[in-house]
């Protein structure tokens, strides 16, 4: 657990996911072209920011869940401590892209 949102949680390489209620009732994400990261939460970046100490998190748990798509994610560092990334972990100029089927599951 995090405090500040960062990548946490943040899942690269994926073909698919889904998510579901405990009865199985949700959403499937299937990659059909590109790179697809997620990450999936009950707090939204904002909730994070807004929150001083882990303990407060229990109390701004929300029932619904925020998922995050990514087409690309920079390499860990950001020299506000130390180095940045190494340059082959760095975003590009160029842009991103890819393709999704989005279904119910039942």
């Amino acid at each position: 657990d995090y405090i500040k949102p960062q990548s946490m949680g943040e899942r690269c390489d994926v073909s698919s996911l889904a998510l579901t209620d405990k009865d199985g009732r949700g959403i499937c994400i299937t990659r059909l072209s590109g790179d697809l990261m997620f990450s999936a939460q009950h707090y939204t970046d904002e909730d994070l920011w807004n929150t001083m100490y882990l303990h407060q998190l229990k109390d701004i748990k929300r029932k619904e869940t925020v998922l995050h798509l990514d087409a690309a994610m920079r390499g860990l560092g950001n020299a506000s401590c130390g180095p940045g990334p190494m340059k082959e972990y760095e975003l590009g100029e160029s842009s991103y892209s890819y393709k999704l089927r989005i279904s119910r599951t039942m």
